[in-house]
């Protein structure tokens, strides 16, 4: 499982590329790699580990993925609009792989909970604002595609600052890293490694392409720039929150393993997208 920090955290691809050669390039990427079935991934020895585990790693594990289930199951449900939101064929076409893939792992974790679990779905998961959030967004993102386009240059920013930014972007890489630190590394759960190896691949795509607008639109509007800086800050406190949080079950609470470290990885993702997009610009969360 260690290589799997070996996979590419995003796909930036070229600078010098427009917005429609690297959608085009990640279609076609996605086309050729994005294939992957989660049903013919091996869960025998998921569930040997999982029946020794203590019942607060256990507790943590459940509420991990569940998390990600969440968020993968709602996300799917919602991304229309972004697909929509796009000027191009070839950036649709690109979305649209995006949708694709969200449904193909809430597959994944869906048959992971009912074969490893024993549940149709979790009992518990870690809490997430900024996920919950998540429908005002697309609803906001829906209604401005009649607007001037002004405004829908600014929700289209607003939504991918919100979801390939922040919530792909930094949370959900964040949390790749804490599972191979927390299980992986240790040889457990290779069935669930698996998965979360295939699914860092695709959202590689994703955060790659979401950067690559928000790159694009900070570049050629100071007012769109700013407007991305404000929301990673005004949801920094809620990103700094996402991990580390203890679980209660049955009246016991539990607190997350050390090897989490939650608000470091966390903050060292931030960081890394606001360079992605800013580069040199960008001068730190805290300063």
């Amino acid at each position: 499982m260690s290589n799997m920090m070996d996979v590419e955290d995003v796909d930036l691809g070229h600078p010098e590329d427009s917005l429609d050669e690297a959608a085009r390039r990640l279609w076609r990427k996605a086309v050729a790699f994005g294939t992957w079935d989660p049903s013919k991934i091996d869960l025998s020895q998921d569930k040997l580990d999982y029946q020794r585990l203590s019942p607060g790693m256990r507790a943590y594990l459940e509420s991990f993925c569940g998390a990600f289930y969440h968020a993968e199951e709602n996300v799917a449900r919602l991304f229309c609009p972004w697909i929509m939101s796009v000027s191009s064929t070839w950036q649709q076409a690109y979305l649209s792989t995006q949708l694709v893939e969200e449904f193909k792992h809430t597959d994944f974790f869906s048959r992971y909970f009912e074969e490893v679990f024993g549940v149709s779905s979790p009992k518990r998961r870690l809490a997430n604002p900024v996920h919950d959030s998540l429908y005002e967004r697309s609803r906001q993102l829906l209604a401005s595609l009649e607007a001037p386009e002004g405004e829908r240059a600014t929700r289209l920013v607003e939504a991918f600052t919100h979801y390939q930014g922040i919530i792909e972007g930094v949370q959900a890489n964040a949390g790749y890293h804490i599972f191979v630190h927390v299980f992986g590394k240790h040889g457990l759960f290779p069935g669930l490694s698996q998965g979360f190896r295939n699914i860092q691949r695709d959202e590689g795509r994703h955060v790659g392409f979401g950067m690559r607008v928000l790159r694009h639109y900070a570049e050629r509007d100071a007012v769109l720039a700013a407007r991305i800086r404000d929301i990673y800050q005004a949801y920094l406190p809620f990103i700094r929150s996402r991990y580390g949080q203890p679980i209660e079950v049955d009246g016991v609470c539990y607190d997350p393993p050390v090897e989490e470290r939650g608000i470091e990885r966390l903050m060292e993702m931030y960081e890394r997208r606001m360079r992605d997009i800013f580069g040199t610009h960008w001068q730190g969360a805290l300063e």
